[in-house]
């Protein structure tokens, strides 16, 4: 058996490949564009949301379910931007940031929580999102952050 096996045949120069290939590598990068186009536009408006159930919180003096609704206005804000500034860190690095997506699946397991009325939520829709907040916090604490270097011993 030969230590060194043999390179794949790499096609010789063909244009229309290469074009194809550039296209081809083109297109997540417009899509990105795109996606991130898309959150800006939905974060104005998911802000401008928040501070209309503020207005209406105010007025109507109903703190009790205005502030739940306050919350979860803010937190659906929050898992926008998170999601924008993962599509961003893709623009710098040209990798998604996995950190980041948990983040943004427990800020919506919490905002999905707020709505929970537990009197009517079955023991195993309950274990359930016991279980996936658990999947999701242990992911945020094992998986390290690209930020930060890792220590070599």
């Amino acid at each position: 058996m030969p230590e060194n096996t043999p390179v794949a045949n790499v096609p010789a120069h063909q244009p229309g490949l290469e074009y194809i290939i550039r296209f081809f590598s083109l297109v997540p990068l417009a899509m990105y564009i795109i996606v991130a186009a898309m959150l800006t536009i939905v974060a104005v408006f998911s802000v401008y949301d928040a501070a209309q159930q503020i207005g209406t919180m105010i007025i109507t003096h109903d703190f009790a379910d205005g502030l739940v609704g306050v919350i979860y206005a803010l937190l659906l804000t929050i898992t926008i931007i998170v999601l924008f500034e993962t599509v961003t860190v893709y623009f710098r690095t040209k990798h998604v940031e996995v950190r980041a997506l948990l983040i943004a699946g427990l800020t919506g397991m919490v905002r999905h929580i707020l709505v929970y009325n537990v009197a009517t939520t079955d023991a195993i829709q309950m274990f359930a999102t016991v279980a996936l907040l658990a999947v999701l916090i242990a992911g945020i604490v094992l998986v390290k952050s690209e930020e930060t270097p890792s220590m070599a011993f």
